[in-house]
C-alpha cells in the first residue's frame, strides 16, 4: 500500500494533525508495518495487504484488540482506515521474546505462561472455518484441483471436525517469540489471527511458528501442562493430534500468501 495514500488518509481524519511521516519497520511475510511519527507523537501502523485473500472482519478485530487492551494484554487500537487496509495504535517501547537476553528454556517457558494467560482471557472473538480457508488458499494459489493437497486436507478435515470446539478458547494462532513483550508491560501483539478454538492447536501453531525441535516442543508443552494444571500425558497426546492440522494450515497459507506477495509494489 502506498505510503502517501496512507498519510493523506489520515490528515483527512484530522486524528492525528497534518505534520505526519512513516517510518518503515520490519514487518511480516506480506503485511507492511511502520512507525507512524504525528505532532511528536509516535504510534504503530501496520498494513493489511492480505484482506483481498483472507475473509477478515477487520472491524470485529479493531473492537476485540480494543477489549483485549483493556485487560492489558495488546496495544490500543486507535484507528482502522475507511478501506479496512491498515491500522494505527499505540507505540509501546518494549523488549521482545526474541531478543531478551536470557536462556532459550526460560524463552519457552515465557511461551508457555504467555498461552496460558492468553487462554484464559473472556472474550468475543469468532471462531473460524479452517477448512474453508484451506480451500480459499488453495484456489488462491492456483491449485484447487492438486489431489496431493486435496488428499491432505480430506485427511486433516476430520480430526478438526472433531477436536475444534473441544476446550474451546481465545487463541493468538500466532504467538511467534517476536510477538510476546518481556518485563512492563508484558504485551502481545499481532492479534490478527486471533479466534476462539482449541487450546491445543495454539500450542502446536507456537512450537511450529518457533521452529522448536522435538525436545524444545516437549519442553513446551511441559511447561504449559504444568502452568495450566492439565496432566503432560493428556496435553502431549491433545498436541500430536493438532500437529498436522497446523502443518497444512501454515503450508497452504505461505502458499496463498507467496503468490499474492509477488502482486504486491
Amino acid at each position: 500500500m502506498k505510503q502517501q495514500k496512507i498519510i493523506d488518509e489520515l490528515i483527512a481524519s484530522q486524528q492525528f494533525g497534518k505534520h505526519i511521516s512513516l517510518q518503515p519497520i520490519q514487518g511480516g511475510t506480506v503485511n507492511r508495518s511502520y512507525q507512524l511519527v504525528a505532532q511528536e507523537h509516535r504510534y504503530f501502523l501496520k498494513t493489511f495487504e492480505l484482506n483481498h485473500i483472507a475473509p477478515t472482519d477487520r472491524q470485529a478485530l479493531f473492537l476485540h484488540q480494543q477489549q483485549l487492551a483493556d485487560f492489558h494484554k495488546a496495544a490500543r487500537p486507535l484507528y482502522l482506515s475507511k478501506g479496512h487496509d491498515f491500522q494505527v495504535e499505540t507505540w509501546t517501547a518494549h523488549t521482545s521474546l526474541k531478543t531478551a537476553q536470557i536462556e532459550y528454556d526460560e524463552k519457552i517457558k515465557a511461551l508457555a505462561q504467555t498461552l496460558n494467560e492468553v487462554h484464559q482471557l473472556p472474550t468475543m472473538a469468532v471462531s473460524i472455518d479452517l477448512p474453508k480457508d484451506w480451500l480459499l488458499y488453495l484456489d488462491i494459489a492456483g491449485l484447487g484441483d492438486d489431489k496431493d493437497w486435496l488428499d491432505r486436507i480430506a485427511r486433516c478435515k476430520p480430526d478438526w471436525i472433531d477436536t475444534h470446539k473441544v476446550d474451546q478458547v481465545l487463541c493468538h494462532n500466532d504467538l511467534a517469540m517476536e510477538h510476546v513483550a518481556v518485563g512492563k508491560p508484558s504485551l502481545v501483539f499481532d492479534w490478527e489471527y486471533a479466534a476462539l478454538g482449541n487450546r491445543f492447536f495454539d500450542i502446536a501453531s507456537c512450537a511450529l511458528i518457533n521452529k522448536l525441535d522435538a525436545h524444545q516442543t516437549l519442553y513446551l508443552q511441559q511447561q504449559y501442562a504444568h502452568i495450566s494444571g492439565l496432566e503432560e500425558s493428556y496435553v502431549f497426546e491433545q498436541c500430536q493430534k493438532q500437529f498436522p492440522i497446523v502443518t497444512l494450515t501454515n503450508d497452504l497459507w505461505y502458499l496463498a500468501a507467496s503468490t499474492v506477495g509477488k502482486d504486491i509494489v
